[in-house]
């Protein structure tokens, strides 16, 4: 439950929302029972999971990955009520239909009044909009799960739990768990980068691509298995850059994403480009878009390979210290900052702590705390097979610490530092930010009523990340 505790004026919806979902599965999985094969087609699985869901609620509340498959079985039910008007009659049809959607919304209020509420933090507001904002990032989650590599099995999960042992006695005889900031190595300058013209709608932009040259250390690992991912090793990004001299700022994105399309769409160039007259820098994060290794972008990161996950982090900051070092060359030394978002905001945090000339680093919605989201959103299996092959939390917060915003200290000033939250997010829930807030040693920071979409659009975080860039000199004054 939420650690404020709830609205007083919506605790006395809260048992008959948690019923809907299983009234309504229950509903869906009577009419499929009575209509044969047909029925049990359309209805057998949104019945389900809305039923198996809100028993779960109901007994065992809590539970992240809960809402996730609630909202997954509120869709399905969605769609399937079309089919169902030829299955189970008009009449039938429409009631499941209005059932769906009362569902989303349900599961929407419920996650958002189960989460837990760092003090400090506004409670998110409720009502219907909100709910339905909340429902939509618990299906980008389950998304998120369903799409991420193979579950954990078998001898797979024993190879998983010997390389994190291995690499445990590693870091310890390198000294690198004490001092986490000499695990990563000193990139190589790029010897040549590819400058490719594009257009995204009506904007002409650069792709900009180079063998990234990253390497694992020769004693670690999973090495090899990282080195044969053969799309990986070329690095990329998307530019936009104004004819007269111009602050830079990189745009990180967050995970599933790296192409012009979704990365563009994020970070919005017709704000920060043409009205704020920023160049914008979007790289493409390891194992990302053309990068991918598998048929979904990013489905390797928190997927349970653990050595895979640090080393696409350790990755990512090669390439794009490899990156800035050029563009400084470059563009004879210009003014930097950073901008990231969700697995984009912990790679920006991250940054901060290994680059010491950029201008300011803003953090938003940052996915700081790898092994507390792997635990909470991990299928079943998946944290059951690693369990038993040994692979406990404790050990994964040891073994990331290399990696960790939450341990390497930030090597530019508090004051060019900026973090900023949605308090009703269930993709990167609030305690993430709140944590690097702490450690940061409370920077500004801004909490929005909103989840994890359209940070820019909220009014909050564009306030705090305009002040930031006025702070530290990157736009005007005004």
């Amino acid at each position: 439950m939420n650690s404020k505790g709830p609205d007083p004026k919506a605790t006395p919806w809260w048992p008959v929302l948690a019923a809907l979902p299983v009234l309504f599965g229950g509903l869906w999985l009577w009419w499929a029972a009575r209509s044969g094969i047909p029925g049990l087609l359309v209805g057998a699985l949104p019945g389900t999971l809305l039923l198996s869901t809100g028993l779960s609620n109901i007994l065992w509340a809590g539970d992240a990955r809960i809402f996730q498959f609630m909202t997954l079985g509120a869709i399905l039910g969605f769609v399937l009520s079309i089919p169902a008007f030829l299955v189970f009659g008009p009449a039938s049809a429409s009631v499941l239909l209005v059932s769906s959607v009362l569902c989303f919304v349900a599961a929407g209020y419920l996650a958002s009044g189960q989460e837990h509420i760092p003090p400090g933090v506004p409670e998110p507001r409720t009502g219907p909009g909100m709910s339905v904002k909340v429902a939509a990032d618990e299906v980008s989650m389950c998304f998120i799960v369903l799409t991420t590599s193979p579950l954990m099995v078998g001898g797979r999960a024993h190879r998983v739990g010997a390389e994190v042992d291995e690499a445990l006695v590693l870091f310890e005889e390198r000294g690198w768990s004490r001092d986490p900031a000499r695990y990563h190595q000193s990139p190589l300058p790029v010897e040549k980068i590819r400058h490719e013209r594009q257009r995204y709608r009506d904007q002409e932009f650069e792709r900009l691509s180079f063998q990234s040259a990253y390497e694992p250390w020769p004693e670690e690992p999973g090495r090899e298995r990282w080195l044969s991912y053969e799309h990986n090793r070329t690095a990329y990004a998307w530019v936009l850059r104004h004819q007269k001299e111009r602050p830079w700022l990189v745009c990180i994105p967050g995970i599933r994403m790296g192409s012009p399309r979704l990365d563009f769409g994020l970070f919005r160039p017709e704000y920060l480009h043409h009205e704020l007259e920023l160049n914008l820098l979007v790289p493409v994060l390891p194992i990302h878009g053309p990068r991918r290794v598998g048929p979904v972008s990013g489905d390797r990161i928190l997927a349970g390979d653990l050595m895979d996950t640090l080393h696409a982090a350790s990755q990512a900051m090669w390439d794009i210290r490899r990156l800035l070092a050029w563009l400084r060359v470059e563009e004879d030394n210009p003014a930097i900052g950073v901008l990231g978002h969700s697995l984009g905001g912990y790679a920006a945090a991250l940054f901060a702590c290994l680059d010491d000339e950029l201008e300011c680093v803003v953090a938003g919605n940052p996915a700081v705390d790898a092994t507390r989201l792997f635990w909470r959103n991990a299928l079943g299996p998946t944290a059951r097979y690693l369990r038993t092959a040994g692979v406990q939390e404790e050990k994964m917060t040891a073994l990331m610490k290399v990696v960790s915003p939450l341990v390497l200290e930030p090597r530019i000033p508090k004051e060019h530092l900026a973090i900023f939250g949605g308090v009703a997010d269930r993709v990167v829930p609030p305690v993430e930010p709140h944590s690097l807030w702490l450690h940061w040693q409370k920077p500004r920071i801004a909490w929005y009523q909103g989840t994890h979409r359209g940070f820019l659009h909220h009014p909050e975080a564009k306030a705090v990340f305009l002040d930031t860039l006025r702070s530290c000199g990157m736009l005007d004054e005004g």
